[in-house]
C-alpha cells in the first residue's frame, strides 16, 4: 500500500497530500497532449478512499489529488480555491440522504460543468440527486466478487465483458425508479440483476456500485484511467475534446510521417542488419528450407472453412501482442506459450503473432514457441482437437521475412497493401508466399486497396482462394471505424469481383465483444474476426478461455 501523508490545516480540514510515487508509464498516443488531471475526492468516511487515492495516483493521467471529508469542505472552497478538473465521490457507510454530507450538493452544483464520478455510495448519490430511490438491494454483500455485463463505453471502454468486480453494499439504486436522465451501464450477471453502473445521458457524470479500486476487481485501474480521460461537463463536450485531441496527438506522434511509415522504415533498417549476420542471409535460410526442416503447414483457407462449414462456429483469429503504438503496454508480461495454449484449446481457428519488437514487443521466437506449444502433448487431451493456423503478423516487405516465417512454423503471413504501395512488389510477395504453401492474409483499409488485392493472381490465374482482411484501424492515424469492414464486404465477395476462386473477408481490428462478432457475422456476412487487445487483457485477468469460447460459439 502506498504511504500517504496526512496533515491538518489551520481550519481543521483534513487534506490528503500527494505522495511521490515512482511509477513509469509507457508513452502512448493517448498521453501526447492531455494535461495531468487535478482531482478532488469527497471522502464519505470510508477506508476504501485510500485505495481509490492510490489508484488515482497510479494513473498516468493524474497530476494531483485533494481529499476532503464530506463535512469539512464547502462549495465556495471547491469553486474558488481548489478548482478541480474532475470530482470523485467516494464510497461510504449509510444512506446518501443522511450520511453523504456535501456529496449530493456537489453533484447538483457542478453537473454540466466538470466530470463527476461516484463509487458505491457515490453512485447512490448520483441516483438520488436525479430523482431515483436508493433502497435495499435484495442481498447483503461484503467483500464478495460478482461478474458484470457492461456497455463498453465511458469507464468501461476496452474493459472485457464478464469481469469480476468487488461489492460491499446492501443498498442500490432501484431499477423501477431509474431516472429518465440516467442510463444503466452495467448489471450483475447473477440473478436477480442489480444495477452496477449508471451514466447521465447528457452530463459527464458516471458511477458504479462496485469498487474498481479493490484488488479483487479486474481491470479496475483501467476503469479509473478511463474516467480520468473524460473532459468537459457534457458528453458532447467530451466527444469534441477527444476529436480535437486525437488530431493533435496524431500530428505530434507522426510529425511529418505516419506511424506505419515509421515502423516500416525501422523494420527495413532492422533487416539490413539481420540479413548480414553470419548464417542469417536469405541464401542460408533457403538452404535450411531445402533440408526439409520447416514444420509442415496447414492450408490457411481450408482451416477457416473447416471452422465455418464443419464445426458451424465463428472463425476467430486470436492475437498475441504485448503492446501496440496506440495503447502502449497491454500485457507486457504475457507468455507466448501459455497464452497460445489457452487460445488453441478454446477453439480459435488461427493464432496471430505480432513479431515486431519495438512497438508490439514481439519476436519471431514467440511465433516459433507458439507453433511448438499448439502441437505439444498437452493438446492431445482435448477432444477433436485440430490445431489452429499460425499467422505471422509483421510489416513484411521482402521474401526474407516470409521465408523466415515459414521456417519458424507460420502457416500464413500478413501482406499490408497500404504499406506495399507497389503492386509489382505486392504480387511478388503474394506469389512467393503461395510457392511456400502459405495462403497469405491480404490486408486492406479502403476500396482502392481492395481493388488492388482483388487483382492478385497466382500463375496468371485467380483460381486460388483469396483471404481479405479489412483493417478497421487506419494505420496512418490509428483511428478505428467498425464500418470499414461492412462497407467493403459486397465489393469483396460480389459476383463482379473479377475472381474465379472463393474470397473470404475477415474483420481485423476494433472488435471487443460477442455483440460485435454477431453484428458482423449475421448482418454483414463477414467470415472471420481477429480479436487482439480484448483477449490480451482478458488473459491478464484469467478470462481469455471463457471469452474465446463465447466468441467461437456465437
Amino acid at each position: 500500500m502506498t504511504q500517504v501523508q496526512i496533515r491538518k490545516n489551520e481550519k481543521k480540514k483534513f487534506v490528503l497530500v500527494r505522495s511521490h510515487l515512482d511509477i513509469s508509464h509507457p508513452p502512448t498516443m493517448a498521453d501526447t497532449s492531455e494535461h495531468k488531471r487535478h482531482v478532488l475526492m469527497i471522502d464519505n468516511y470510508d477506508s476504501f478512499t485510500w485505495n481509490l487515492y492510490q489508484y488515482l495516483h497510479q494513473s498516468s493521467r493524474c497530476g494531483k489529488v485533494d481529499v476532503y471529508r464530506n463535512d469539512k469542505i464547502d462549495i465556495e472552497t471547491i469553486e474558488n480555491k481548489i478548482k478541480p478538473d474532475i470530482i470523485f465521490i467516494s464510497p461510504g457507510p449509510g444512506h446518501p440522504l443522511t450520511d453523504s454530507g456535501i456529496s449530493r450538493d456537489v453533484i447538483r452544483h457542478f453537473k454540466g460543468r466538470i466530470p463527476i464520478f461516484g463509487v458505491c455510495m457515490g453512485q447512490e448519490c448520483i441516483f438520488d440527486v436525479f430523482g431515483g430511490d436508493v433502497s435495499y438491494a435484495g442481498e447483503i454483500v461484503h467483500g464478495k466478487t460478482t461478474t458484470i455485463n457492461h456497455d463498453g463505453k465511458g469507464m468501461f471502454e476496452d474493459v472485457p465483458q464478464s469481469v469480476a468486480v468487488t461489492r460491499y453494499h446492501s443498498l442500490a439504486g432501484s431499477e423501477k425508479t431509474l431516472p429518465g436522465v440516467l442510463e444503466v451501464t452495467a448489471i450483475t450477471e447473477t440473478k436477480p440483476e442489480v444495477i452496477m453502473g449508471v451514466r447521465h445521458k447528457t452530463y459527464t457524470i458516471e458511477g458504479v456500485q462496485f469498487h474498481p479500486e479493490s484488488i479483487l476487481t479486474e481491470s479496475g485501474q483501467l476503469m479509473i484511467d478511463n474516467i480520468l480521460g473524460v473532459y468537459g461537463g457534457t458528453w458532447e463536450e467530451n466527444k469534441a475534446h477527444k476529436s480535437k485531441h486525437k488530431q493533435v496527438a496524431n500530428k505530434a506522434f507522426a510529425k511529418n510521417e505516419n506511424i506505419l511509415t515509421t515502423i516500416y522504415k525501422k523494420r527495413q533498417g532492422d533487416y539490413e542488419v539481420i540479413e548480414k549476420l553470419p548464417g542469417r542471409s536469405f541464401q542460408n535460410l533457403d538452404i535450411a528450407l531445402s533440408l526439409g526442416i520447416a514444420p509442415p503447414v496447414i492450408n490457411f483457407y481450408d482451416r477457416l472453412k473447416y471452422t465455418q462449414d464443419v464445426l458451424k462456429q465463428s472463425v476467430i483469429l486470436s492475437e498475441f501482442k504485448r503492446a501496440s503504438p496506440s495503447k502502449g503496454d497491454i500485457n507486457i508480461n504475457a507468455h507466448a506459450g501459455t497464452q497460445a495454449l489457452t487460445y488453441a484449446i478454446n477453439g480459435c481457428s488461427t493464432i496471430s503473432v505480432l513479431t515486431e519488437p519495438n512497438w508490439f514487443k514481439g519476436s519471431i521466437e514467440d511465433l516459433s514457441l507458439i507453433r511448438k506449444v499448439i502441437e505439444s502433448p498437452q493438446t492431445e487431451k482435448v477432444a477433436n482437437y485440430r490445431r489452429p493456423a499460425v499467422l505471422r503478423k509483421e510489416f513484411i516487405f521482402n521474401k526474407y521475412q516470409i521465408l523466415e516465417a515459414r521456417l519458424a512454423g507460420a502457416d500464413t503471413v500478413l501482406l499490408i497493401v497500404k504499406m506495399l504501395n507497389d503492386f509489382k512488389l505486392l504480387q511478388e510477395l503474394y506469389s512467393y508466399s503461395l510457392d511456400l504453401g502459405m495462403v497469405p492474409l491480404v490486408e486492406v483499409n479502403d476500396d482502392r486497396e481492395l481493388t488492388q488485392a482483388l487483382k492478385l493472381t497466382y500463375h496468371n490465374a485467380t483460381k486460388e482462394p483469396l483471404i481479405i482482411g479489412v483493417n478497421n484501424r487506419n494505420l496512418t492515424n490509428f483511428n478505428v471505424d467498425l464500418g470499414t469492414t461492412s462497407s467493403l464486404v459486397d465489393q469483396s465477395k460480389g459476383t463482379n469481383n473479377g475472381r474465379d476462386g472463393d474470397v473470404l473477408v475477415l474483420a481485423l481490428s476494433g472488435i471487443t465483444s460477442v455483440a460485435d462478432v454477431k453484428k458482423y457475422k449475421y448482418e454483414d456476412n463477414v467470415d472471420g474476426f481477429l480479436i487482439g487487445e480484448s483477449l490480451m487483457r482478458a488473459e491478464a485477468n484469467g478470462k481469455a478461455g471463457e471469452f474465446l469460447h463465447d466468441l467461437c460459439a456465437c
